[in-house]
Order: C-alpha cells, then structure tokens, then sequence
C-alpha cells in the first residue's frame, strides 16, 4: 500500500525551504509519496492529511476525506474542528500537543520571572544591597486547563509556590490539586492565572468580569492559549480599575491585533502568538509528522491499527475525547 501525503495549509512561517524538507523526510518513510498537489494523486492510493489552524475541515472535498485513513494536525489549538466532523469521520485524527508544549510553558514561566523577579543590571556595587521583588513562595496560582503545557507548568510551580491549584472540567484524576469544578473558593484571592485550556463552548470568555472580580486586584494574568477564553472588553475595564494588576498577553480575540492597542496600559506585555514559536520549530513538526506516519503504516501492516491509537491516545481526537460542551 502507497500513503499519499497532502497538506492541506500552512502558516506563515513556513517558506518553501519547509516544503523541501517536509517532502524528503516523509518520502524517506517506504510507501510515501508526498502531493504538492492534488493534481498529483493516484485515485486508487489512500490518503494522510496534514492540517493546521487555517485548515476548515468541512470544506474539504468529500472524495478526499472518503479516502484519507489519518489526519495529523501538528498544532496544540484544534478548535477549528468541529465536534460533528470529528465525530463522523472514518479516520483518526492525531494532534500535535508534543512539538510545542516545551515553548508554550517556558512563555508562560518568562512571563512569572519577568514580573516578579526582573533581574537589573548594577553598573556599580550597590551599597545599600535592596531587590525589589516578591517571591513565588508567597503566590498562590490557578492554572485553567490540565493537558501537556498545563502539567508541565503545574510540575515547574507546585515547589516554587505556596499554593498551585488546577481547573479542568473534562480531566480524570486523583491528584488532590485538580478540579472539575471551578468553584468560587477556588478563584478567590488568586494571584496569578495561567490559562492552558483549550477553546471549547465551556472556555469561551471563562475569564470575565465575574470571575476578575473575585481574584486579588493585584494578579497576573498569563494567556498563551487562545484570544477568546478572555473577555478582554471585562480584562481591559478591570485592569484600568486594578492598577496594580499585569498580564501577558500572547493571543487576542482578534488576530492580528490593530495598531496601538491597548498601549496606553503600561500593566499589559503583548506579544504576537509566539509562545510556540522557536529556532527548530519546523525541524520539529516534520520529525512528529514523520514518527506518526511511520508508525501509523507499521501498526497498519500488521493489523494493529488499535495498538497505535491506544499508543497515541494523549493525543488523539475522537468524537469522545475532543472536549465539547
């Protein structure tokens, strides 16, 4: 059996030197051909499908999706999906929450160290020795979302802070830190918010006015997730009335945002939906892409398809695991 491998889109980070390499390293996988275009393809080989956040998935052609056996979504967000087309496709659909939840929960950690321990450099020795600072033993943090970047920023804090706590309605789980439930004990007084969730019904403008309202006026708000679990009309108000508050912002309602927006707000740090952007980021979405395929075609081979998705279920999107309220 031929896999015949189709991209579906790319980003804007993704030159024609991407292209190359991911064409070599996936041919390099025996019984691969990778299709610059669908003008390409053989009518009687199946189909793997690379997408990203561009990507809508209804708007691919039927005959298509009738002969794709995988799709591979390199991305962490997948809320371009919609719930009845995960749940009616033939095919799995694997996300890629590996390549970039290192980068994602480093993003997030500059952005703790940057607020409360900026490091200035002393061009003379300070006599009077004084660091203005607070530490992360006396913050208490709440966490929104539990998956790869959740976890990693959840196991870098618990023994930094006097208190970490996590949110996530769809998890299961023993540890005594995690909750379904986002009960007003747990967000009250919170100093930093980290928002490591996926953007589902439930999600949408989770951090409103009521919910601002009930952490301490001076937190740190932290999203490298999505725009929209932010109400930033409420964050934008509560902040002007809450001077000592901050955040860092790395997502916005609308991307990209306009020219001067919130500038007049020194407590606001914006980036450009970076935080998963790094030197070997293209290097590592075509590995993952190539460890899938590869995989995929062995365990198909064998009669093992089952074994592959139970390998892979962290990260694999199904009617019944994708959340969706």
């Amino acid at each position: 059996m031929q896999i015949q491998i189709y991209r579906t889109n790319s980003s804007s980070y993704q030159d024609s030197n991407f292209f190359k390499m991911e064409k070599e390293e996936l041919e390099s996988v025996p019984g691969v051909k990778y299709l610059k275009s669908l003008t390409e393809a053989n009518e009687s080989d199946p189909f793997v499908l690379i997408s990203n956040t561009h990507t809508e998935p209804t708007e691919l052609p039927l005959t298509l999706l009738d002969k794709t056996v995988l799709m591979i979504h390199p991305n962490s967000g997948h809320d371009n999906f919609p719930k009845t087309f995960v749940e009616n496709v033939d095919f799995p659909i694997i996300v890629g929450n590996p390549i970039r939840s290192n980068a994602v929960a480093e993003y997030t950690l500059s952005s703790i160290f940057h607020k409360f321990t900026p490091i200035k450099n002393h061009s003379h020795w300070s006599s009077d020795r004084k660091w203005d600072r607070g530490l992360l033993r006396d913050q208490k943090v709440l966490i929104l979302g539990y998956g790869e970047i959740g976890n990693l920023i959840y196991q870098s804090l618990l023994p930094l802070c006097s208190e970490v706590q996590v949110f996530d309605p769809f998890v299961k789980t023993s540890a005594k830190n995690v909750f379904n439930k986002l009960s007003d004990n747990l967000i009250k007084d919170k100093n930093i918010i980290i928002v490591a969730a996926s953007l589902t019904k439930s999600s949408r403008s989770l951090i409103d006015q009521n919910f601002l309202k009930k952490i301490s006026s001076s937190a740190t708000i932290i999203n490298a997730a999505r725009g929209e679990i932010i109400n930033e009309e409420d964050l934008i108000n509560w902040m002007k009335k809450n001077e000592k508050s901050s955040a860092y912002l790395d997502v916005f309602n609308q991307e990209p945002f306009s020219p001067g927006y919130m500038l007049d707000m020194e407590n606001v740090n914006k980036t450009s939906h970076i935080a998963g952007v790094y030197d070997y980021l293209n290097e590592d979405i075509v590995k993952f892409e190539k460890k899938i395929v590869s995989e995929f075609i062995q365990s198909h081979s064998k009669g093992e398809v089952e074994k592959f998705l139970d390998k892979n279920k962290n990260i694999v999107l199904t009617g019944k695991s994708i959340n969706y309220l």
